[in-house]
């Protein structure tokens, strides 16, 4: 953990402050988040800094908890003074440190993906990659146009599984598509019998299962375990490798909408900018990322490069009605555009089918 200290490093440097879960079940993302961060500030520093002076990343371990989130949030602002925040990839805890990012105008760029949180009308927060509105929509599109009329929905009862749970009761309502059954389950657990033999005995043509990465794979190989064997309709979080490494071939015949893939290697990455990305990310982990929200948290801190930049100004509101402006600037997830949408910076997602263990793009 690199926490500023004294006056002179204060002043000597661009603090950029993050918050995410470093431990707990879902550390393995929120470490490759960091990690992401992390090479961008690198690369930054390497080129001179912002404003003339290096970038420090000040990092905290918000445990997955809403509460710990506000307490993070409150140090950052409060005490280490950052001049922008990237965090969390929990939507709920993003929108727990909302009302304090705002009473300090401090600009937050977050990674989690319910469309929620840009939607309370908050000024100072904004996304690194696309809402889960967006996957789910592509989603129902594609079960309206394989007339699938029957599907039963599994999500997690956070606030991730919650919104996209009821985003696609809605758009799924709207084309005449029947829920026949909707389940719950708390994010962790790992006995799912229950759930899933109500799901069986309602005979459904598809699966819509809704839940962090960490879940997934567990979800997906008792669901199969209990019987069924059509299509899973799945969250963004199926890019995640550990996914295939628990469900193994329970994984086929599973659709999801998703920005990007982690390939096995960097050079198997088709976007040029993404293999540089990757084979520093291997050169420093000696691993590839375990989570796309590697790719997030680099984002991130070049979306708030950008508005220091356009600003050239360390003043908050003035990075953030820069960041607010931004038009067609390149990153991982494609290109950002935030004018006039709320602090939602993509608006497009491509489709990926699981079969043989292996990813593929369809249309």
């Amino acid at each position: 953990m690199l926490v500023c200290c004294g006056c002179k490093e204060k002043e000597d440097a661009v603090r950029i402050g993050f918050f995410g879960p470093l431990t707990g079940p879902t550390a393995q993302a929120g470490q490759a988040l960091r990690n992401g961060a992390q090479i961008a500030v690198d690369e930054i520093n390497e080129k001179g800094g912002l404003l003339g002076k290096p970038v420090r990343l000040i990092e905290y371990d918000d445990k997955s908890s809403p509460e710990q989130a506000v307490k993070r949030t409150a140090r950052l602002v409060q005490v280490d003074r950052v001049t922008a925040i990237i965090g969390s990839l929990h939507s709920g805890n993003i929108l727990a440190a909302a009302p304090l990012i705002e009473q300090w105008k401090t600009p937050t760029v977050g990674a989690g993906t319910s469309p929620r949180w840009l939607q309370q009308g908050y000024k100072y927060l904004f996304r690194s990659v696309g809402n889960s509105a967006l996957s789910v929509r592509e989603l129902v599109r594609y079960a309206k146009q394989a007339t699938i009329k029957r599907i039963c929905v599994m999500q997690s009862n956070d606030e991730y599984g919650t919104v996209g749970a009821k985003l696609f009761l809605e758009y799924a309502g709207k084309e005449g598509i029947e829920i026949v059954a909707k389940e719950s389950f708390t994010h962790g657990d790992r006995d799912f019998t229950g759930q899933f033999a109500r799901i069986m005995s309602k005979d459904p043509e598809a699966v819509f299962i809704w839940a962090l990465g960490d879940d997934l794979g567990a979800l997906t190989k008792q669901l199969r375990q209990a019987g069924y064997k059509g299509l899973v309709l799945g969250a963004e979080g199926y890019t995640l490798p550990q996914v295939l490494e628990i469900a193994g071939s329970a994984a086929d015949n599973v659709i999801f909408a998703a920005q990007y893939l982690i390939p096995d290697k960097p050079e198997n990455a088709e976007d040029p900018m993404m293999r540089s990305f990757l084979a520093k990310y291997f050169e420093k982990h000696r691993r590839m990322p375990p989570s796309d929200n590697a790719y997030r948290g680099y984002d991130s801190v070049y979306i708030i490069a950008e508005g220091i930049n356009k600003a050239n100004s360390p003043d908050r509101e003035k990075i953030r009605d820069a960041i607010e402006n931004i038009e067609n600037f390149k990153g991982l997830a494609g290109s950002f555009s935030f004018k006039g949408r709320n602090g939602e910076g993509i608006d497009h997602m491509r489709f990926f089918k699981i079969a043989d263990g292996k990813y593929t793009e369809i249309e």
